[in-house]
């Protein structure tokens, strides 16, 4: 009873198969039915033949029957009770798997939303930081163009304050955001693991019951297909937000893809003054070209040819310009600054012909270019561009570079000093005392016939010096060089000292004229130095 309980039980499980019990039953009744005729064997003795007894046959027949129809009814009976059970579990775990992929998509969302909040937060910060940073550059090249004052140096002090707080602030947000990230990663190898792995450890099916697990898994399925549909829709909107906003924020038309660049606006603008009798000149532009010219009006023109590096929030670009710019034009002076770097602003100023005072123009990266003008003083500075001067009548003439060339023709000037870093100097002027200095490139020094200069010196470290005076003009000169050579082409001069090391070499040299005479001093540590008489 034992063993066929056990079968019994083994079928109820699943482990056996109907037919498989059956097989087992039949020979356990056969074991059975063995061990019985073997024992009344046992007790026939020498040629007794054993007759078996028909009953006991007839009665293995009849418990074989009897065992048939028990496990056929149990069978039944228990296969029935275990598909219900099945359902019922399918229909609970489905229930589950529903509930569980709403959580997580609950979860999903809930952590996407806070991702986007958080990076409009972001957006907000770096554009409040853009504004800063803009805001600072604007007073550090003022500073460079022409010093601060003690408020402007406070304002400068409370927008770096504002700025470092702002970028800590947007340091934690970015951190937050990488938080959320990970945890919406897990939220997503979850559902993952939940869709794909869990449901199959929860069934164990056995090969006689695939065709009816094939159904309970095709329904599931349509479950889970159900809410990757739905998952995927939340996707879906989520990156259609995304590309709107990227949309809304980024002008695609100003994008050039094969060189990618900042986009750009242009606007041209006529400033007029009428009768305009200003004798001071004060300009200051960051970038940009600056070229001062006369006309036959008593009117002052400014032409400004502008560009804006950049979107801007304001409702026309002159108003951008505007709020970006300081223009103060009267009577007594004109002030055009326009400190910002997102700006290139090339200006053509009209001036009527008249005597002004004074002129100061400074540049952080352009060209500046004076024509026939009657001035007093001129400062001009510009780090990174060309200077010319032609035509130009002055009492002093200080221009500071630190790459470019300076180049001053055709003009009268009492007091010439041009310093630079990178650039060749060149002056073909009536210049009375000249005083330049550079690192690196060339010093060509030309006194026109007629002028009658008195004092010249120029320097450089690398940098060849060629200097051009009037045989009329009396000299007293020294020249010196390191590596390099001189030599003087000038006429009626007398070598008062020389010397021709090979690592040093100078010269002293005059020509005597009492009525107009120069003084000379010229040096290079690797250049030559080159003398002659001016032949124009």
């Amino acid at each position: 009873m034992q063993e066929r309980d056990r079968i019994l039980e083994l079928v109820k499980k699943g482990v056996l198969s109907t037919e498989e019990a059956l097989v087992l039953l039949e020979n356990i009744a056969t074991e059975k039915d063995e061990k019985l005729v073997n024992k009344e064997a046992s007790q026939v003795k020498n040629n007794t033949r054993v007759q078996i007894n028909p009953e006991k046959t007839e009665g293995g027949k009849q418990e074989r029957q009897s065992v048939e129809d028990l496990i056929n009814q149990t069978s039944e009976t228990d296969t029935a009770d275990f598909f219900e059970k099945l359902e019922e579990n399918e229909r609970k775990d489905k229930e589950n798997l529903e509930k569980i992929l709403a959580e997580l998509t609950e979860g999903i969302n809930e952590v996407s939303a806070n991702i986007d909040e958080i990076s409009v937060e972001i957006e907000g910060l770096d554009q409040d930081i853009k504004e800063k940073e803009e805001a600072i550059t604007v007073l550090n090249t003022m500073e460079d163009l022409d010093g601060l004052t003690d408020n402007k140096k406070a304002e400068r002090e409370q927008l770096e304050n504002d700025l470092a707080y702002l970028k800590t602030t947007k340091v934690e947000l970015v951190e937050e955001k990488e938080t959320l990230r990970e945890e919406l990663k897990d939220f997503k190898k979850e559902q993952k693991e939940t869709t794909k792995e869990e449901w199959k450890s929860k069934f164990d099916i056995p090969e006689d019951w695939k065709e009816q697990a094939n159904d309970t898994f095709s329904t599931v399925g349509e479950k889970v297909g159900e809410a990757s549909t739905q998952f995927g829709s939340f996707l879906k909107k989520t990156i259609d937000a995304v590309t709107s906003s990227v949309n809304d924020n980024v002008d695609w038309k100003d994008i050039n893809i094969k060189v990618p660049g900042v986009a750009s606006q242009s606007l041209t603008h006529e400033f007029m003054y009428p009768d305009n009798e200003a004798t001071l000149i004060d300009v200051k532009v960051a970038n940009g070209k600056v070229n001062f010219k006369t006309w036959d009006q008593k009117d002052v023109k400014i032409v400004a040819d502008i560009k804006f590096y950049g979107k801007t929030n304001s409702e026309s670009l002159f108003q951008a310009f505007l709020e970006r710019s300081e223009i103060e034009v009267n009577d007594e002076k004109i002030s055009f600054q326009v400190p910002n770097k997102r700006m290139k602003v090339d200006l053509d100023f009209y001036l009527p012909k008249r005597n002004y005072d004074h002129m100061s123009v400074k540049m952080l990266n352009g060209d500046i270019k004076l024509n026939h003008l009657d001035l007093g003083d001129i400062y001009l500075k510009s780090t990174n561009g060309e200077m010319k001067i032609k035509n130009v009548s002055a009492s002093m003439l200080e221009v500071e570079g630190v790459n470019g060339e300076i180049e001053v023709v055709d003009s009268q000037i009492i007091d010439f000093l041009g310093e630079t870093v990178n650039g060749n100097v060149k002056t073909q002027a009536d210049i009375r005392s000249i005083s330049v200095s550079l690192i690196n490139g060339e010093i060509r020094l030309t006194t026109p016939i007629g002028s009658e200069p008195k004092k010249i010196e120029a320097s450089a470290v690398n940098g060849t010096i060629k200097l051009a005076i009037p045989e009329t003009v009396g000299v007293d000169g020294a020249c010196k060089t390191n590596f390099g050579s001189i030599k003087n082409r000038m006429s009626e001069v007398e070598i008062v000292r020389e010397k021709k090391d090979r690592t040093n070499q100078s010269l002293e040299f005059r020509r005597l004229n009492d009525e107009n005479l120069v003084f000379v001093k010229l040096s290079t540590t690797t250049g030559s130095i080159l003398l002659k008489d001016t032949d124009i």
